[in-house]
């Protein structure tokens, strides 16, 4: 309970902060999809920054790109639930003294993640995803060619993981996220690869229907 109310004076809302927990909590709790415009189903498709890195190796990460489509189901109150797929190319390099090679490899990501609309406009999501690993090339220690190569089968493995993210409706359709995720897997430490990952991903969201009504 009083997450909603923190949440709310973090978000610069005085009206939150001075009326009280109680009311704030019991507004809450009366507010449905309807009054705040949503369509109990609807559908987006999105394209992300990110900047992945492994979180188990010296390396350094790059931008990359990220683009999908989700599916989300919104409740009689002000929660839902989000899925999709999202396919990921992440780049780094190694930041090592006999090795600065860069690596690139593509995931298709499955999200299944709880979203809650504490007030208009914001969205705030927890969830869990899946990654299938799909193909990566890069520079291993035994490269011989001069471009890169791709790596041998089982080098990288899917892998599961976890996201957060904060999603900001800029107008109409249109809305802005800020989503950190990681994804860990079991790898053999004295593999020079590993499928671990964690980053943070900047994107735009434009959702397929329309709000039944304004949301200002």
């Amino acid at each position: 309970m009083s997450f909603l109310v923190v949440f709310g004076c973090l978000l610069g809302s005085q009206k939150a902060c001075g009326q009280g927990g109680d009311l704030l909590i019991q507004q809450y709790g009366k507010t449905d999809i309807e009054n705040i415009g949503l369509r109990r189903w609807n559908y987006d498709a999105h394209l992300l920054f990110n900047r992945f890195n492994t979180s188990d190796r010296e390396t350094k990460g790059k931008l990359g790109m990220s683009i999908g489509a989700s599916v989300q189901y919104n409740f009689k109150k002000s929660y839902g639930l989000r899925s999709g797929v999202t396919l990921h190319r992440i780049n780094y390099a190694y930041d090592l003294a006999a090795d600065s090679s860069k690596d690139q490899l593509i995931f298709l990501s499955v999200p299944l993640s709880g979203r809650l609309y504490p007030v208009k406009k914001v969205v705030i999501e927890l969830g869990i995803v899946y990654n299938f690993f799909l193909s990566t090339k890069g520079d291993p220690p035994a490269n011989l060619e001069d471009e890169s190569v791709s790596y041998p089968s089982g080098t990288f493995n899917d892998s599961f993981g976890m996201l957060s993210a904060v999603h900001y409706k800029v107008r109409n359709r249109f809305s802005a996220s800020l989503q950190y995720q990681f994804q860990k897997n079991n790898t053999n430490p004295l593999q020079r690869e590993t499928s671990a990952f964690s980053g943070l991903l900047l994107g735009i969201h434009y959702t397929l229907l329309s709000d039944k009504i304004s949301p200002n």
